[in-house]
């Protein structure tokens, strides 16, 4: 009789000291201050965690715009976004050759954005001083699927102008000379690192510069054609003349073929 009444008592305390250990996991688990009403939609775009990217595209002067849609790459650049943190107040300016475009998300928001020194996504802008080398590679991962030979061979077309000059003299380009060109482009070797290609030139003055302007006129991009078969390439359209890509490809025995011609 004394040893099942010991049970029930031990079963007893077992069972509220459980209940007890619960709701104290339980609390713990939750406690995470006071809850807060916001009512402001501005605060609630400013607090909510940034959404998986469904896709992305760019949309710069002049160049043809890409899409990109590849769901591995765009879950990488949605976690790289997530680490820069969102200021307000004083930050960066606008630097030469700044990418912008439209990003589409998964939960069906659609924001323009634009890249330079910091993004900006809608009204919401991504910096700080420790994130510098993290939005650099972010833009050098977006630069690298726009800027590509196929589209830079886009820009080679009878519509537009393209001239190939070197110390001596110049030639405006006919429409057969100007598809010559595209496909020299089109079977050159995309470099990865641009400051490998520098490096490769350091000093040196190019053999050869080919403008690409519109058919009024305007200039677009210039083409600096080094004896090494290095090719550089900027953008004259925009402020600061950025450089875009660097390339390799036989167009030193082209040009110096189209300027011998003249």
């Amino acid at each position: 009789m004394a040893s099942t009444l010991w049970r029930r008592i031990f079963l007893g305390v077992y069972v509220v000291s459980m209940v007890l250990v619960s709701l104290l996991l339980v609390l713990l688990a939750f406690d995470d201050g006071e809850m807060v009403q916001i009512d402001d939609q501005a605060e609630v775009m400013r607090r909510r965690t940034p959404s998986i990217l469904a896709s992305v595209t760019l949309e710069v002067p002049c160049w043809p715009p890409v899409e990109i849609t590849d769901q591995d790459y765009l879950y990488r650049l949605s976690r790289r976004i997530s680490v820069i943190p969102r200021v307000s107040g004083s930050f960066p300016g606008e630097a030469p050759g700044k990418l912008a475009g439209r990003m589409v998300f998964a939960d069906g928001g659609e924001e323009p954005f634009s890249l330079s020194n910091t993004l900006m996504v809608g009204e919401e802008v991504y910096y700080s001083p420790e994130a510098r080398e993290e939005l650099a590679e972010l833009r050098r991962s977006l630069a690298g699927r726009l800027y590509t030979l196929q589209s830079l061979a886009t820009f080679f077309v009878p519509d537009n102008q393209v001239v190939v000059e070197d110390t001596e003299g110049s030639v405006l380009l006919s429409p057969q000379d100007t598809g010559l060109l595209r496909q020299a482009i089109e079977a050159g070797d995309l470099v990865e690192d641009p400051e490998e290609a520098n490096q490769t030139v350091r000093d040196r003055p190019p053999r050869y510069a080919i403008h690409v302007r519109t058919g009024a006129g305007v200039d677009m991009l210039r083409l600096l054609v080094y004896g090494n078969e290095s090719i550089q390439v900027y953008d004259t359209y925009s402020s600061g003349q950025p450089l875009l890509l660097c390339f390799g490809g036989e167009l030193v025995p082209l040009c110096q073929g189209l300027l011998e011609a003249v």
